[in-house]
C-alpha cells in the first residue's frame, strides 16, 4: 500500500491507524497535524479519516472551505458530494468550467489531470451522470473507466444493469491494467509473502500457538486454483492432476440435488465433527479404566498421555503448515505477475459473461455459463446469488428459493438479495418460513431496505396489506433509490384499489431504474385494469422489451389483445411463449381461453387436459371446460366440469390465475359462477 510507505513519521502513523481500523485515533492525529501545517497533504489526510469515519457532512465541509485544486482531494470531495446527492457541485468539481463539454474532451482531461486515479475519477462522473438520468453519458464514461482500470467490476456491472451488451474480454485484459498495479504485482512484492511465510514457519510455537495459526491460516493458492483453470498442478500423486472441476451441463438436475451436506462453501473438517470424532486423536480411552484408575500414579499417566496427545497433535499441525506454506512458496515462484494478472482477467471475463447474460434475462445461459466457473469461485455466496435470482426471473420459486436459503445459511448477515428470497417464499406460500426470515432480519439489520420489504412480504401473504404497506413505505424511506421497494408498494397499494397511489409508486420506480420492467408491468396492469387497453398493452410490450422471456408478461399482453378482439394476434403471443416455457399455467389457461374464442373448441380441451395434469386443482380450468363443453353442446359435461369447479372453489376466493382472467371470458356466465 503506498500510504504505508510514508516518509514522515507521524503521517505514517495516521496512515497506520486508518489501515488497522483504528478511526478515531486517526482523526485525533490528523487533526493536531491539520493545526500544525495546513498543506494539501494534511488536509487530504483529515478529510480521509472524516470520510471513513462516515463523518462524510464534516469532510465536505473541510474540502469545501480549503478550495484544495490537488486531484485526491477533488476525487473526494466528489465522493462525499455524491454521498450527499450533490449532484451538480459533484460534476463541477470533476468536470470544471472548460468550454468545450465534449464527451471526448472531458475524458481527456480527467485523464491528463488525475493520471493513475484517472479510472475511479472517470467511475464516479459516471455514476453522478446515472443518477442525474443522463444515461448516454453514464454509459460513456463507465466504459473510459474500465479501459483505463478494469479492475473496477462495478463500472461493467452498471453497465450490464443499462442494458450495454458490451464484450468484457475488451475490458478485462491485462494490458489495460495501470501501471501501479503492476508495479504492485512485482517480483519484489511477491518475495515480500514468501518472507512472510518464511518467518511464521521459523517463529517457535507451542501446540496452542501452532493450532491457533493452522485454524486461522487460510492458504493463499486462490489465484493458483484460477490458474489451474489453464494449468494443471501437478499434485503429490504422479499420476494425479489437479484440475478445473467439470460441472454438469444440466444445471437444473445439480440445483435439484443441491443440499447444504453438498454445499462447497461448508468448513473443512465439518463431517469428522458431525461424527462427533477427532482426526487427531490415536484412540478413546474406555470408561471404565477411567473409574478403576486412582492414585498418584495413575494421574500421572494420564497427564503423559495427555501431553504425549498434545505433542502428536502439534507436530500433525506443525506439518500441514509446512506443507500449506511450502505449497504457497511453489505457487508464487512457478507463475510469473504477469500470469497472475491475465488469470484474474480471464476470471472477470468470464464472470462478466455469464452476468451480462443475467441482466438481459437470458436466464438459462447466465446459468450455464455460472456453472463453467471454478469450483471455489461458484460456491461463492455472490455467485449463487446470481444464479438465485436467475431461476427467479425464469419463476423456478422453489429452486430459487433453496439457493437463497443455502447462502443465508452461510452468510446470515449478507442482506443484499434477501428482498427477492422473501418474494420467493411468497410465491411459494411458505408462511412460517418468511415469518423466520423477516424476523431474523429484524434483529440482524433494521437500516437494510431488504429487512423492511421481508417483513412486508410477511403480512401481504396474511392478506394484511395495510400493514405490508406501512413495512414497504419503511423500505423506501430508508433508501430512497430502492427500486424493488416502491414496486412491491406498489403491489400492495393496487391489492386495495388504491391505483392513483400504485402509480405513483410505479412511477417512482421506473424513474429510479429505467430498466425496472416490474413497474413497467405494474403501470400497464393498472391501466387495464382502467380499462385503458391501448396504454395497458403499451406498458406491457415496454416491460416485454425489457425482459423478453417472460412468459407471465406476455400472458397479459395477450389478454389485453383478447379484450380488444384482436384473437389471432393474442394467440400468436402466447404460442410464442410456450415455445420457451412448455409447462407455463397462466399462459396455457389463456391459450386455451383465445382457442374458445376463434371457435376451436377441440383443440382448446386438449390445452386444458395438459394444463390439468400440471395443475389438477385449479377451479377455473373445470370452469373453463364446463364453457367449452356447453358450446359444444354437451349439457352433461357441462354440468359435471361447474359441479368440480364448485367443489374446488366455493367460496370463489382469488389465486394467481383468477385473478390474471380477462372480465370477457367470464362476462356471459357471471350470474351462473356466483350461484
Amino acid at each position: 500500500m503506498g500510504c504505508c510507505k510514508e516518509r514522515d513519521p507521524a503521517k505514517a502513523a495516521v496512515w497506520h491507524a486508518l489501515n488497522y481500523y483504528a478511526f478515531e485515533d486517526a482523526s485525533f492525529l490528523a487533526e493536531r497535524l491539520f493545526l500544525e501545517s495546513k498543506g494539501c497533504e494534511t488536509l487530504y489526510l483529515l478529510a480521509t479519516c472524516y470520510y471513513r469515519q462516515d463523518r462524510v457532512t464534516e469532510a465536505y465541509d473541510l474540502l469545501k472551505k480549503s478550495h484544495s485544486t490537488t486531484p485526491k482531494c477533488r476525487l473526494l470531495f466528489a465522493q462525499c458530494c455524491l454521498k450527499m446527492s450533490k449532484l451538480y457541485e459533484a460534476e463541477q468539481i470533476l468536470v470544471g468550467s472548460s468550454a468545450d463539454t465534449s464527451l471526448a474532451s472531458i475524458e481527456s482531461s480527467i485523464s491528463a489531470e488525475f493520471q493513475e486515479i484517472s479510472g475511479v475519477c472517470l467511475s464516479v462522473l459516471a455514476s453522478i451522470y446515472r443518477k442525474c438520468h443522463r444515461l448516454e453519458h453514464a454509459v460513456y464514461f463507465y466504459r473510459a473507466s474500465l479501459k483505463r482500470n478494469p479492475y473496477l467490476w462495478s463500472s461493467y456491472a452498471n453497465l450490464c444493469l443499462a442494458g450495454e451488451k458490451d464484450n468484457p474480454e475488451e475490458y478485462f485484459k491485462s494490458t489495460n491494467c495501470p501501471s501501479f498495479i503492476a508495479q504492485s504485482t512485482s517480483p519484489g512484492a511477491l518475495s515480500e509473502i514468501t518472507n512472510d511465510i518464511n518467518l511464521v514457519q521459523s517463529t517457535p510455537s507451542s501446540d496452542k500457538i501452532t493450532e491457533k495459526i493452522y485454524q486461522s491460516y487460510t492458504p493463499k493458492a486462490t489465484f493458483g486454483q484460477v490458474l489451474a483453470h489453464s494449468t494443471p498442478i501437478a499434485s503429490n500423486n504422479a499420476n494425479q492432476v489437479i484440475s478445473t472441476p467439470v460441472h454438469s451441463d444440466q444445471l437444473r438436475e445439480h440445483m435439484n440435488h443441491y443440499s447444504e451436506e453438498d454445499n462447497p462453501c461448508g468448513t473443512p473438517g465439518s463431517a469428522l465433527r458431525k461424527q462427533g470424532g477427532d482426526p487427531f486423536s490415536s484412540s478413546k480411552v474406555r470408561r471404565s479404566s477411567r473409574l478403576i484408575a486412582s492414585g498418584r500414579n495413575t494421574k500421572s499417566k494420564e497427564n503423559d498421555r495427555k501431553a504425549g496427545n498434545k505433542t502428536q497433535r502439534a507436530n500433525i499441525l506443525s506439518d500441514t503448515f509446512k506443507k500449506s506454506t511450502a505449497k504457497e512458496k511453489s505457487l508464487l515462484s512457478k507463475h510469473s505477475p504477469t500470469m497472475i494478472i491475465s488469470s484474474i482477467m480471464s476470471l472477470f471475463s468470464q464472470i462478466g459473461l455469464a452476468y451480462q447474460s443475467l441482466c438481459q434475462y437470458e436466464c438459462k445461459k447466465a446459468l450455464q455459463l455460472f456453472n463453467k466457473l471454478p469450483k471455489n469461485q461458484y460456491s461463492s455466496s455472490w455467485v449463487l446469488n446470481q444464479c438465485a435470482r436467475a431461476f427467479y426471473e425464469m419463476t423456478e420459486y422453489t429452486q430459487a428459493a433453496r439457493l437463497y436459503q443455502s447462502v443465508h445459511q452461510t452468510e446470515s448477515a449478507r442482506c443484499g438479495d434477501l428482498a427477492y428470497y422473501s418474494t420467493c417464499l411468497w410465491y411459494t406460500q411458505r408462511e412460517v418460513e418468511l415469518s423466520a426470515l423477516a424476523h431474523e432480519m429484524l434483529e440482524a439489520n433494521k437500516g437494510s431496505p431488504e429487512t423492511w420489504c421481508a417483513v412486508g412480504n410477511c403480512f401481504s401473504l396474511q392478506k394484511e396489506h395495510e400493514t405490508a404497506i406501512k413495512f414497504f413505505e419503511r423500505s423506501v424511506l430508508v433508501d430512497p433509490q430502492f427500486a424493488y421497494g416502491y414496486t412491491l408498494l406498489g403491489h400492495e397499494y393496487s391489492f386495495i384499489d388504491e391505483l392513483d397511489e400504485a402509480m405513483n409508486c410505479y412511477r417512482h420506480a421506473v424513474r429510479i431504474d429505467p430498466r425496472h420492467y416490474n413497474a413497467w408491468y405494474g403501470i400497464g396492469h393498472i391501466y387495464y385494469k382502467q380499462e385503458k387497453h391501448e396504454l395497458a398493452l403499451c406498458h406491457f410490450r415496454k416491460a416485454h422489451s425489457i425482459n423478453q422471456s417472460n412468459a407471465a408478461i406476455m400472458a397479459h399482453i395477450a389478454v389485453v389483445l383478447n379484450t380488444m378482439k384482436k384473437h389471432k394476434e393474442a394467440l400468436k403471443v402466447l404460442t410464442k411463449a410456450l415455445e420457451q416455457h412448455p409447462k407455463h399455467p397462466l399462459c396455457k389457461f389463456h391459450k386455451a381461453s383465445t382457442l374458445l374464442c376463434l371457435e376451436r373448441c377441440d383443440t382448446a380441451l386438449s390445452e386444458l387436459d395438459e394444463l390439468e395434469a400440471i395443475t389438477p386443482t385449479e377451479s377455473l380450468i373445470y370452469f373453463l371446460k364446463a364453457k367449452i363443453h356447453r358450446k359444444m353442446g354437451n349439457s352433461h359435461l357441462a354440468m359435471m366440469h361447474f359441479s368440480w369447479a364448485m367443489d374446488l372453489d366455493p367460496q370463489g376466493s382469488n389465486n394467481h390465475i383468477k385473478e390474471a382472467i380477462d372480465k370477457h371470458y367470464q362476462s356471459d356466465d357471471i350470474s351462473l359462477e356466483h350461484s
